[in-house]
């Protein structure tokens, strides 16, 4: 098993509509209104919105499709060479939640399909999540999409009921804004990797567990 511990998560909503309007927002010159040149909190010292250095970081970034779809590929051919599990370990978002890459196929199961890569997401331990405004900005671009002809990528419907037993706000079920820590543990049985996203409780004693089992790739498996 192969765990690839990234900055900022791969599988992870679109947010080209935000990167847009940031565009916008420089193209028109606001930025170079005296009142907001100065104001560092909304644009930054190249004369950018401050929170399109924040786009750029991600993965799934327009400027970033590229050497994404590269950087999978490679990792896709590596796992069907060596007959090894990915997984992704990310954080950076201030909120938890978990994806995948698979293979375009319904009928190939995980457990012998190596372009099904998971993304675990959990951060942070400490930080304020966003605004619950915020997750539903991102939350509504969490769609199935395509890396290629043969491989999709979505975020899990991993959050059904809120830790405190109902549903989350606004029925976000893919990200949820709470502080949250993971913890991983190998089955020795089968070899698959057990994932808990421990979130805290709203009393703010104790966590919830969301588990992800993550099954070892079939030795045996070795589809183009």
């Amino acid at each position: 098993h192969l765990v690839v511990f990234l900055g900022v998560p791969i599988v992870y909503p679109r947010l080209t509509y935000i990167e847009k309007t940031l565009a916008g927002i420089k193209s028109i010159g606001l930025t170079k209104l005296s009142f907001l040149a100065k104001q560092r909190a909304l644009v930054n010292i190249w004369g950018e919105p401050e929170l399109s250095d924040d786009m750029n970081d991600h993965w799934t970034s327009e400027v970033h499709m590229e050497e994404r779809k590269q950087f999978v590929l490679r990792l896709q051919e590596f796992a069907r060479q060596r007959n090894v599990r990915v997984t992704f370990v990310a954080g950076d978002v201030h909120c938890c939640g978990a994806g995948r890459f698979a293979s375009s196929s319904p009928q190939l199961p995980p457990e012998r399909d190596h372009r099904f890569m998971p993304q675990i997401i959990s951060s942070a331990i400490m930080n304020i999540p966003p605004p619950n405004l915020v997750i539903r900005a991102v939350h509504s671009s969490a769609k199935t999409y395509d890396l290629d002809r043969a491989t999709n990528e979505m975020m899990y419907r991993l959050f059904e009921l809120d830790v405190n037993g109902k549903a989350p706000p606004n029925n976000n079920c893919k990200l949820l804004a709470r502080r949250n820590f993971s913890s991983y543990v190998e089955n020795l049985t089968n070899h698959s990797l057990i994932v808990n996203i421990h979130v805290q409780n709203d009393t703010n004693k104790g966590t919830k567990a969301y588990p992800i089992n993550v099954p070892a790739l079939d030795s045996s498996a070795n589809v183009v």
